[in-house]
């Protein structure tokens, strides 16, 4: 069932008109074409309705009546949005988990480890709003809860890294990889949202190398890395990785390899629809090809 059209049901069913259900939050006509499926609508827009009408917004997207069905679907949708970097959705997707399954003392909070996941993407959640002091402490707490060597506990690791990466905290970071790369290097890849991740774990590790003077293994990383890609096909981190491979060969005075990994770089960001983070790292690869022909 198509969720505008679910929506509807659970709108009557409540007894709610257009007007009552839209009254400070939107307008009628908004509600009337979702109803029909002529618009989508705002995801903050969508909670606000799901809270008067006293329902949880992911039940929308859920047919299944069990509550575990409920969950999977929390956990599919909290890890898309943060794979897409979709911020607003998984801090009102967050919050709707909360209401509906964390202070719900019926849900089974063990099931695959739903509790874990949840304090893992609320600490993204909150690198995003940069409190990072409140995120860090919430992933050193996870990391001293880890136990065995899986998805989860790669998640956070990947998490904490790119924390530190942001704070520019590049030695805490590279202690951090150095503790868990046998892991980074040799975890199989499952599907590909573990796929993902691991590129992103080469890459945050290939980064504190190449901070720290570690050129030689900086490239070791990256060519594992480029391998990587190749399976799971994403440009986004091609480009970056021929970004800092030039980088690289630049800092080791060989400027030839250099121009090649550059031209890789324009080449592999110019195959997807430009965003301000593809601009800004093309403008980049560009300034470094002026500083190779002075």
């Amino acid at each position: 069932m198509r969720y505008h059209i679910r929506f509807k049901e659970i709108r009557q069913q409540k007894g709610f008109t257009h007007k009552d259900l839209a009254e400070g939050i939107c307008g009628m006509t908004t509600i009337y074409r979702f109803e029909r499926g002529d618009t989508a609508i705002a995801a903050e827009v969508l909670y606000k309705l799901c809270q008067r009408l006293g329902v949880a917004m992911q039940t929308l997207f859920v047919d299944d009546d069990s509550e575990y069905a409920l969950i999977d679907h929390y956990l599919d949708m909290l890890r898309e949005y943060v794979y897409f970097s979709h911020e607003d959705l998984l801090k009102v997707t967050l919050q709707d988990a909360k209401e509906t399954i964390n202070d719900n003392p019926e849900f089974d909070m063990q099931y695959r480890n739903y509790e874990r996941v949840y304090r893992t993407y609320t600490a993204i959640d909150l690198r995003n709003d940069d409190q990072f002091e409140a995120s860090e402490k919430i992933l050193l707490e996870l990391i001293a809860e880890t136990k065995n060597v899986n998805r989860i506990e790669l998640e956070i690791i990947n998490t904490l890294g790119d924390l530190y990466l942001i704070m520019d905290r590049y030695e805490d970071a590279l202690a951090l990889y150095h503790r868990h790369r046998e892991r980074i290097m040799d975890f199989q890849h499952v599907n590909d949202f573990d796929q993902y991740m691991i590129i992103q774990l080469h890459y945050g590790y290939a980064i504190c190398l190449y901070n720290s003077f570690s050129y030689v293994q900086a490239l070791d990383v990256c060519y594992r890395l480029l391998i990587r890609i190749q399976e799971n096909n994403s440009i986004y981190y091609l480009g970056k990785t021929h970004h800092l491979m030039a980088l690289i060969q630049i800092a080791l005075n060989d400027p030839e390899p250099a121009k090649e990994h550059i031209a890789k770089c324009e080449a592999a960001f110019f195959l997807e629809d430009l965003d301000e983070r593809m601009e800004y790292h093309i403008q980049i690869a560009r300034d470094a090809i002026e500083a190779l022909a002075q």
